[in-house]
């Protein structure tokens, strides 16, 4: 099957509440685990809001592991990191899929906080999410690309910016959480010493930027990681977008993070936390705008230039290839780990593979393989 057939076949069958999943066709089962997230940080939650440590979804959830020939014990794992503003796997099933079969190894589909199946239910919610959309607009009459697909996101991030961070910062130390675990011996799935590499789409590069510079206990250094469509500066991120957060949202973000690093004095509900003093918001500076600690970047850079491949999409607007070129520095984009790519269709950050028409099925398919047959390449070296 091609990758548009294996959508449709995965979509239908991927479901987290079931405990195993077998695919037609196929030797890799897919098996749902239960994780438990112990966040230790500076919530920042604005009088008259839910607080976020009290959603519940995003401290207990479920993430999908692909086990090719269904082993029981495995001693090699890809984790794989979607995007922002993501509600569902279903784009990165086929991916994930393709990797487990042509590797060999599991692949753990991670959900990052507040995303996928860690999210308030009526974020998806169209009727409701319709009525509120009314009065966003109403309330900011200029806003631009807000849509019902984008409004959660973009509520949460106007009414308090640093969730951008927070957000983030869960995510990374949860993915701490669960290597250490696999790394150990100490996950039902893995051996103790087992290869762990890494594929991160979008956002999930930026968040796993700032975790390379701190790299706690050294639990990347033997990793192999993959970048696809991100990996830019946050200062050349364009994120306003009908899929992931409209204009309001994108510029009171923008505002408040290049405010911070700047050291400009910013009044936002949040900015009083020290949200930007731990360790990793020190890393995440780093990656913030050009000028400012390249040391920092340069350093990461040398460690991880034999261990990092970063595939570009050549027209991408959201993740633009001068933010990637600034973020890894020139040598690095000169490389042979870096790669770009460019598909005969009119493709999206957010929507590479499209799958609505079938008459672009073969170029949809040689488009995919440009981007997983590379990371499969680097990742079995």
């Amino acid at each position: 099957m091609n990758y548009i057939q294996q959508y449709e076949q995965l979509k239908e069958l991927f479901d987290t509440d079931q405990e195993e999943i077998k695919i037609p066709g196929s030797h890799t089962i897919i098996r749902n685990l239960e994780f438990l997230s112990k966040p230790d940080l500076p919530y920042a939650t604005p009088k008259g809001s839910i607080a976020d440590k009290q959603i519940d979804e995003n401290i207990k959830f479920r993430y999908p592991v692909l086990m090719p020939h269904g082993k029981v014990r495995n001693n090699h794992v890809i984790l794989y990191l979607h995007g922002l503003n993501e509600r569902s796997w279903n784009k990165h099933l086929t991916g994930a899929k393709f990797l487990a079969e042509k590797s060999g190894c599991a692949v753990i589909l991670f959900p990052l906080s507040y995303h996928i199946n860690r999210g308030l239910p009526e974020w998806t919610d169209v009727r409701k999410m319709s009525r509120l959309l009314d009065i966003r607009k109403l309330k900011y009459p200029d806003v631009k690309e807000a849509t019902v697909v984008n409004l959660a996101l973009s509520e949460r991030l106007t009414e308090n910016p640093g969730r951008f961070f927070i957000s983030g910062h869960q995510s990374a130390m949860d993915l701490v959480c669960l290597i250490k675990d696999i790394q150990s011996g100490n996950h039902p799935f893995f051996e103790s010493g087992t290869k762990t590499d890494l594929f991160a789409y979008s956002i999930s590069c930026l968040m796993l930027q700032a975790l390379m510079i701190v790299n706690p206990d050294n639990i990347l250094g033997n990793s192999r990681i993959v970048f696809f469509a991100g990996g830019s500066l946050f200062s050349h991120l364009q994120g306003v977008s009908r899929y992931i957060m409209d204009s309001i949202a994108f510029e009171s973000v923008k505002k408040f993070y290049l405010g911070a690093i700047l050291g400009k004095k910013t009044t936002t509900a949040g900015s009083r936390t020290g949200i930007m003093d731990s360790v990793y918001g020190r890393a995440f500076k780093a990656i913030i705008a050009p000028d400012l600690f390249q040391n920092i970047r340069e350093k990461a850079m040398s460690f991880y230039k034999d261990t990092l491949m970063v595939i570009a999409l050549r027209d991408d607007k959201v993740n633009p290839v001068e933010g990637i070129r600034q973020s890894v520095g020139e040598n690095y984009f000169r490389s042979r780990n870096f790669r770009m790519v460019h598909f005969p269709y009119a493709y999206t950050h957010e929507n590479p593979f499209p799958v609505l028409y079938r008459n672009m099925d073969e170029q949809v398919e040689t488009a995919f393989r440009s981007v997983f047959n590379p990371a499969l390449s680097f990742y079995t070296r």
